[in-house]
């Protein structure tokens, strides 16, 4: 992928009217490298399906605030994608540091797989989190095409609508599915062909559903926070908040994740995914209460959590807005 000059593309942003103090320039961050990695492919994605899906002008950056967020809107006439600076930073700091996580396991399968890999599994880890979140990000970009508006990554509690419930699960589903091509493609592409096992296989796919649900668990209780908030609300609902609820997002996640799998041929199925996601969710998560709460809470809510599915894949259906009807214009 050829790297894209920072200082050439905002003076593009510049122009645009997007203002010089919201763009992050990364040219100086310790982790300059990752940024560089990222912002290439984000740009390079944009440009590609902004043209294809009728969004432009579109652009992509890197958001200067003090915000732990990602963003999508149609503002002034130009389509946006925006990951803030605290986000990249924190969810690479615990997700994507080498040695940080696989390192300390005794799993004999996993640090042989490193051993035939130029980046690191945990950068892996960070690689699947974001290509979600971006995918994520520009199914708003669709859905809501032709007005105005700005939507967050994180959930706010204040809001409720069925229907923006509809569309961040629209928008789940479309970004765990590119983390699922994603990972079968890395596979293909990145490992040598004595490590191209149907064993190796499944441990990507492990790994890549896995990152999205310790993300979304590290979000629940407030650890991608420099500061944990005070009275951290984790408890279940259906009808609230601008999200469904991680319980109801973890499962409808997994499930189109095996579903997409095993159309390109990867041989998983839901209850084996499940227990390799709870292993590996488990041991991060081990130095806390985070992973028993969630395993509870699937288990104490497991009717209502299976009902509110139901009829949010109902609706998304019926939907003429959601970007599951217009699918075909990836190239799928």
């Amino acid at each position: 992928m050829t790297e894209i000059k920072f200082s050439v593309y905002q003076k593009e942003l510049i122009k645009a009217n997007i203002p010089s103090e919201e763009i992050y320039d990364f040219n100086s961050s310790p982790i300059k490298h990752v940024y560089q990695r990222y912002f290439d492919w984000c740009v390079d994605n944009i440009n590609d399906y902004s043209e294809k899906f009728g969004l432009e002008p579109a652009y992509f950056y890197f958001w200067d605030t003090h915000e732990i967020n990602a963003q999508a809107g149609y503002v002034n006439g130009k389509y946006i994608i925006r990951f803030s600076k605290p986000y990249m930073e924190t969810l690479h700091k615990k997700l994507g540091r080498k040695g940080q996580f696989f390192g300390k396991t005794d799993w004999s399968g996993f640090n042989n797989l490193q051993k035939s890999l130029i980046d690191s599994l945990e950068y892996l880890m960070f690689q699947a989190s974001t290509i979600f979140t971006f995918y994520h990000e520009f199914s708003h970009l669709v859905q809501k095409q032709g007005g105005a508006f700005l939507m967050n990554e994180h959930p706010k509690s204040e809001f409720y609508s069925f229907n923006h419930h509809l569309l961040e699960y629209d928008a789940d589903l479309n970004g765990c599915q590119f983390v699922c091509i994603y990972m079968q493609q890395f596979f293909e592409d990145n490992l040598k062909k004595e490590f191209q096992t149907e064993a190796n296989l499944k441990r990507l796919m492990y790994l890549g559903i896995s990152s999205i649900v310790i993300t979304f668990l590290l979000f629940l209780h407030g650890e991608m926070y420099p500061f944990k908030p005070e009275n951290i609300d984790t408890s279940f609902y259906t009808k609230k908040s601008t999200h469904p609820h991680t319980f109801i997002r973890t499962k409808y996640i997994i499930e189109h994740y095996v579903r997409i799998a095993k159309v390109n041929g990867v041989v998983i199925d839901f209850s084996d995914t499940a227990r390799n996601v709870s292993v590996m969710c488990n041991e991060f998560l081990k130095d806390s209460n985070i992973f028993n709460d969630f395993i509870t809470g699937q288990q104490d809510n497991f009717d209502e959590i299976n009902s509110y599915v139901n009829e949010l894949d109902t609706a998304q259906k019926a939907s003429p807005f959601c970007i599951r009807h217009k699918i075909k214009l990836f190239g799928f």
